[in-house]
């Protein structure tokens, strides 16, 4: 079966064979270079210097990004690995991640605004992942709005989401020295 062949839309000849798939698959790249940058720019808890874990993780977004580019696009000889591979990691970052926090139980009312969004949009995402499969009954393999781009879309969220509240994104400004009277 040829690459992205499961994910309903048509596959077409020439550099890009899912045009819309490969252009949504960009979102995991900009949230990977967005997550990177700001763990360059502010250390874990608004230390100076970059904090590894954020950039490591913003690292493994953007490769799931470019990884699932080369899959739904040009479809290179590495892109089933680039594709997988990457989403691993991703994977088990987050999931180590909330292991390591889950055993070390944060106070309660410890949940950031972020969490919202990164606990919503993973349902409406399995669901567009379904629904863009191409034997789904909402397969529509011409059509400019692919459920499986939605997917894409919705996954780069909640990562971002996930990211922001969990590794401390949303506390780099607010763990700034307290005021001095």
């Amino acid at each position: 079966m040829a690459l992205g062949a499961g994910d309903c839309e048509r596959l077409h000849d020439g550099l890009i064979a899912q045009p819309v798939n490969t252009a949504s698959a960009l979102a995991y790249v900009a949230v990977g270079a967005w997550l990177t940058a700001r763990g360059l720019r502010a250390g874990p808890d608004g230390r100076p210097g970059p904090d590894r874990p954020s950039v490591a993780f913003g690292l493994a977004v953007a490769a799931a990004g470019i990884g699932s580019v080369d899959y739904h696009g040009p479809g290179s000889p590495a892109a089933r690995l680039l594709h997988d591979g990457s989403l691993y990691l991703v994977v088990g970052f987050v999931a180590a991640t909330e292991a390591t926090r889950l055993a070390r139980r944060p106070p309660a009312g410890a949940r950031r605004p972020a969490w919202a969004p990164a606990r919503r949009a993973p349902a409406g995402g399995a669901a567009c992942w379904w629904a863009g499969r191409t034997a789904s009954p909402w397969c529509r393999p011409d059509s400019l709005l692919q459920p499986h781009a939605a997917w894409h879309l919705l996954g780069a969220a909640t990562l971002a989401a996930w990211a922001h509240a969990v590794l401390g994104y949303a506390g780099v400004a607010s763990s700034a020295s307290p005021r001095r009277r």
